[in-house]
């Protein structure tokens, strides 16, 4: 239960829980379950008697607001790092200013305009809903457990991608799929599949970003993972849809 309640303390603003955690890689099991919580908050919100539009945003604000912004914190200083910085130390001093650069308020602006205009068709299927910040957080534990610390020192997220191996994935994984089984035995796989594989393909691309210019990943790349998976998911439900 500590793992469980240190990984919502991670996602979440929820103050559930307290203390450290010895080996945080224990809690990428309950990534998964902690998106589920978002996705059920997310299905509230789109039964909500307001106009699609409204509840899009809410559904926004609620992701901002239970992440502390954290992710897309991490978005922007990752972009920010990959515009400003010509090498790997460079990038990363970047990453660690809190000030927001150009290329981090793009990157912001673009993610939310993405989310934005998903949601105003997403808001009336909140099974599909739903979905979305599983996957996205399956794909954090995917970059966490398949890539190495890039900082020397310690960092925000230093123990967590340190100690990750490979077989924490599986589970989280399974899970997932599990997941993804039950929505084509409801009638919406299609939709579920393609949005795991728009957010797999978008986490590998910045994965792989982030492997080649910084050496591995950070705090940020994590965050900067989970908001791009999370639009990508999105754009997948609504191609089966359309």
């Amino acid at each position: 239960m500590r793992s469980l309640t240190f990984a919502i303390r991670t996602l979440t603003r929820l103050p559930i829980g307290s203390g450290e955690l010895e080996r945080e890689e224990r809690s990428l099991l309950y990534y998964p379950l902690v998106g589920a919580l978002y996705g059920a908050l997310y299905m509230a919100l789109s039964f909500v008697p307001l106009p699609a539009s409204i509840r899009g945003a809410l559904v926004i604000a609620l992701y901002a607001y239970l992440s502390r912004g954290f992710h897309l914190d991490g978005l922007s200083d990752f972009a920010d790092g990959l515009g400003g910085g010509w090498t790997a130390e460079r990038a990363l001093a970047i990453m660690r200013d809190s000030h927001i650069g150009a290329f981090g308020t793009i990157a912001l602006i673009v993610a939310l305009l993405v989310q934005y205009s998903a949601l105003l068709t997403l808001v009336d299927f909140p099974l599909l809903l739903f979905y979305v910040p599983v996957a996205g957080r399956l794909m954090v534990v995917l970059a966490a457990s398949f890539l190495p610390y890039a900082r020397e020192g310690e960092g925000s997220a230093s123990r967590l991608v340190r100690g990750a191996k490979r077989r924490h994935a599986i589970a989280p994984l399974v899970q997932v799929l599990l997941l993804t089984g039950v929505y084509w035995y409801v009638g919406s796989g299609l939709e579920a599949t393609a949005a795991l594989v728009f957010s797999l393909v978008a986490a590998l691309v910045v994965m792989a970003l982030a492997k080649r210019r910084l050496g591995g990943v950070t705090g940020d790349v994590l965050g900067a993972v989970e908001v791009v998976a999370e639009c990508a998911a999105m754009v997948g439900l609504l191609i089966p849809l359309a």
